[in-house]
């Protein structure tokens, strides 16, 4: 990281300064990205949330109750 920001920083001026930017605006949009899909995630399965019985991360799967099994 430290090499990309001295290549940044070797740059002209105002391409510097895009970069940097750009840089920002990469990190700001996965992180948000990221919190965006758990949210959603969430949203999808709060309805369900209580019959849930497996939870599984790799591959990422849920497993449901039926409703019959009650």
């Amino acid at each position: 990281m430290e090499s990309l920001l001295a290549w940044i920083k070797s740059l002209p001026t105002w391409l510097s300064t895009l970069f940097d930017i750009l840089l920002v605006a990469v990190v700001f949009v996965t992180a948000f990205t990221l919190i965006f899909g758990v949210w959603i995630g969430f949203c999808i399965t709060r309805k369900r949330m209580n019959s849930i019985v497996e939870l599984q991360f790799l591959p990422p799967k849920i497993t449901f109750r039926d409703k019959t099994d009650k």
